[in-house]
């Protein structure tokens, strides 16, 4: 597979979307967009327009519901819950423990793990407190097939590149220009040897951008669709049919949460983590996974210890 290296040049840059350094900023030529009010198709602007009408009177969650996915929702179940799971594996949701991550005195294994989520060694004392809750890394794991072996990757969920898929104008992006573009981690390599899929915005057939959609869409629906979940959670798959389908109104752009990077273990790292208590482990619902949180909201973290309390 291909990839450019104008792109390669914004996921390494995108290592730096993190607390410390200045915001991702990528170097390409931005011309106007529909973020500016000036849209040249009618139709397009008259999408936008209904967009920013649902946004004005509900918010994003509510323009998210606009469109729900096909697969069986049980009624009876309250769609949003966490569970504790036994050890790490594919779909399992990893909670930081704050007081581990943020100790005024961090020892290496600490500064080793701030590393890998892409916070400073003395983040606690960098960091105001009411920001700490905020920070704490949640990360989703994609793969875990074979922990002896090739160890653990997965996404941070929650951190913002500064960018929306609009604004990469090299990118295959219809259907999803008013998406944010999320860093799921600092490993950019990983994002290129992953068995799932990251074409997100390839601009053509066999491509790979780096890019990786996590949704709630089986293969049935979008081909190549990994299963990470019992609950309904998938990721990759393919790109173009993803956005005929959103184009359509067959597929909701606002279940997809698009990630740049991976957050990555090698065999044996994560566990020894673990035992140290640096991370929860959590089966985590799809809609729980999924609500949109815009700046500001309540962190995932929050709401996914939450839950833990009420299954004990």
């Amino acid at each position: 597979m291909q990839r450019s290296p104008l792109l390669a040049l914004l996921l390494a840059a995108a290592s730096h979307a993190f607390i410390g350094p200045a915001p991702l900023r990528c170097r390409v030529p931005v011309s106007k967009s529909d973020r500016d009010g000036s849209i040249d198709d009618a139709d397009e602007a008259a999408r936008v327009a209904a967009f920013r009408a649902r946004l004005l009177k509900g918010g994003l969650d509510a323009v998210a519901k606009d469109v729900e996915p096909t697969e069986d929702d049980d009624s009876d179940q309250d769609p949003e819950w966490a569970r504790a799971a036994e050890k790490p594996r594919t779909g399992v949701v990893l909670i930081g423990r704050k007081d581990w991550f943020f100790a005024d005195k961090p020892s290496g294994a600490v500064k080793s793990a701030l590393k890998r989520v892409g916070l400073a060694a003395d983040a606690a004392q960098r960091i105001p407190e009411d920001r700490l809750a905020g920070l704490v890394p949640v990360v989703l794991i994609l793969d875990g097939a074979q922990p002896k072996s090739e160890g653990f990757s997965g996404v941070l969920l929650g951190r913002r590149s500064g960018y929306m898929m609009g604004d990469l104008k090299e990118l295959y992006t219809t259907g999803f220009m008013l998406q944010p573009l999320w860093v799921g981690g600092p490993t950019v390599e990983d994002a290129f040897s992953s068995p799932i899929e990251r074409t997100v915005g390839a601009p053509e057939q066999g491509a790979t951008t780096g890019i990786v959609a996590v949704h709630p869409y089986a293969s049935e629906t979008i081909p190549g669709s990994v299963r990470l979940t019992d609950d309904g959670l998938y990721a990759g798959g393919d790109w173009r049919t993803a956005s005929t389908l959103v184009e359509k109104g067959m597929a909701n752009p606002f279940r997809f949460r698009l990630f740049a990077q991976a957050t990555r273990w090698q065999p044996g790292e994560l566990e020894k983590e673990i035992q140290g208590g640096a991370w929860l482990c959590a089966d985590v619902s799809t809609d729980l996974l999924l609500k949109d949180r815009d700046r500001g909201a309540r962190p995932l973290a929050l709401d996914v210890l939450e839950e833990l309390e009420k299954s004990n």
